[in-house]
């Protein structure tokens, strides 16, 4: 490390670097211990055996860079980052054996780990390094990436395993930046939708669309002595009654995920349920700026004001997860109590907005949703409740996720209704979802971008390295969204698994993904 140290909470960033060295060194070949626990020495930890996970919706596809919640079962299994997150929202070394900032915060450098083979049987060095920064950089193949890494301008080859990137201004976020940033194999690059191909501890054995996708040990794999499994199987159920039985029966080893109503039920029956270890998804409620009457900025602050978030919570999500209408955790120092208030539900100011703004009754608005989780459409039926009670005509469109993200991304509907990252690890953690995205692929503002206020709070918020001023200054970057009501938090998305008695060393990162490297079955 040669940058200058930064503080973060009390320590250097140099110090953060060196404690997060030293935790991966001491755990990198051991399996993790207990529910969403880290990596720790298990000695009775077995080897072998197949691991049958139960999803509710199918992948949309096996690149690392289409970055949606359908893909969540094979992130971290078939990929490898260049960090990874604690659940105490550290920085872990993955693929980076060590990373530098450089002294003006205008590049950084990543070192790779030794011996980093691919499922191909190639070696993961700076070359590939690279080559997946220039597939992540062309609008065509970088995904949920592209915009992300917008500011990141250039990478150049140091040594064999050791590359340096440039931005085009100082990032204080570029490590929650690259959180997402899975490491395809070069070679599988042409077929990586379909078929995938890294440097994670699994390697894709076959996906049946809609039935099924399985993994298989990668026996080259870089972390000696993992993955402890032999195999895991996701299996599809596009029925949540159809999981929860397959699940109570025994015939599935992890639920993932189980309805928050029937959280309680399935504990009183003594099953083992356990929610995700951070809050770090939320349904959200997104309008498209581009369509009337919802280019009026009245409108859209009338529909902010009409939904009802107690009942959503009340109802559909059985109490587990909390209404919530900011885009940020509330156990985040950027979480302000007061836009709770300010952002409650109210009918009698929407229909007042609506007035003035010569809504009345117009034609029929397309609210799009998904069946990506059950609770989803039931949700979007509450609010198109509402919003029809207030005089908007308002029709629910439901697409499996294979058919929804196209849609979506193609501006094809009024409102859509889905769930998206909240900022958790890092201020700028929201901007990763769609929603949020800084240019005109953001499916709210296509082709335009959004309004240069939100562009100039997200610089203002980054133009400092001091982590406690940067969650401040997030507060006004929330308020300005709001204002303009292009996106309504509606309540906390809180996944909730079922674990078999034989699962062990079961892990779920800050962002809720799965990590099954250390887990093995107790059988």
């Amino acid at each position: 490390m040669t940058g200058t140290p930064e503080r973060n909470g009390g320590l250097t960033r140099r110090r953060l670097f060196r404690l997060a060295a030293g935790a991966a060194a001491a755990g990198a070949a051991l399996p993790a211990a207990g529910p969403f626990g880290e990596w720790a020495l298990a000695a009775a930890a077995k080897r072998g055996g197949t691991l049958t996970v139960g999803v509710n919706t199918d992948l949309v596809s096996l690149d690392p860079n289409d970055i949606v919640f359908a893909n969540v079962p094979m992130f971290f299994q078939v990929y490898n980052y260049l960090v990874k997150y604690s659940t105490t929202l550290q920085p872990r070394p993955d693929l980076a054996e060590f990373w530098d900032l450089a002294k003006d915060g205008m590049s950084v450098v990543f070192r790779l780990q030794d011996g980093v083979r691919t499922h191909s049987g190639g070696t993961f060095g700076a070359d590939a390094l690279i080559a997946n920064f220039h597939r992540t950089k062309a609008k065509a193949t970088g995904g949920g990436l592209y915009s992300r890494l917008g500011d990141w301008e250039a990478a150049e080859r140091v040594d064999a395993r050791t590359v340096r990137f440039r931005f085009s201004h100082p990032h204080p976020d570029y490590l929650a930046q690259i959180a997402r940033w899975g490491m395809v194999d070069p070679a599988a690059f042409a077929t990586v939708k379909q078929k995938g191909g890294g440097t994670g501890p699994f390697r894709v054995q076959e996906w049946v669309p809609g039935d099924r996708v399985t993994f298989v040990r990668f026996d080259g794999y870089w972390q000696k002595g993992l993955p402890l499994l032999d195999r895991v199987v996701c299996r599809v159920f596009s029925d949540p009654q159809a999981l929860e039985n397959a699940f109570q029966a025994g015939t599935i080893d992890i639920a993932h995920t189980i309805v928050n109503k029937d959280v309680a039920r399935l504990r009183q029956a003594g099953f083992h349920v356990e929610p995700a270890p951070v809050p770090n998804e939320y349904y959200v409620l997104t309008l498209n700026t581009r369509r009337p009457p919802l280019d009026n900025i009245k409108v859209r602050q009338a529909i902010q004001l009409l939904v009802d978030r107690a009942t959503v919570s009340r109802t559909v999500l059985g109490g587990v997860a909390r209404p919530i209408a900011q885009m940020v955790t509330p156990a985040s120092p950027g979480y302000d109590p007061q836009i709770e208030t300010e952002y409650a539900y109210n009918p009698a100011k929407a229909k007042q907005l609506l007035a003035s703004a010569g809504a009345g009754r117009g034609g029929r608005l397309n609210f799009l949703t998904s069946t990506s989780t059950p609770e989803l459409p039931q949700i979007a039926q509450i609010i198109q409740a509402d919003l029809q009670k207030a005089g908007l005509d308002v029709g629910i469109t439901i697409h499996e996720p294979a058919q929804y993200f196209p849609a979506y991304f193609a501006g094809n509907f009024d409102l859509n209704l889905s769930f998206l990252t909240l900022a958790t690890i890092d201020p700028t953690d929201f901007t990763i979802s769609s929603a949020f995205r800084t240019d005109g692929t953001n499916p709210s503002w296509l082709q335009t971008g959004p309004p240069p206020g939100y562009i100039q709070g997200l610089q203002n918020l980054n133009a400092t390295f001091n982590m406690r001023e940067r969650w401040t200054r997030l507060r006004s970057v929330i308020r300005y969204i709001l204002e303009q009501a292009w996106a309504v938090p509606v309540a906390l998305h809180l996944p909730t698994y079922g674990l078999g008695k034989a699962v062990e060393g079961f892990e779920v990162d800050p962002q809720m993904l799965l990590q099954l490297r250390g887990t093995w079955l107790n059988r």
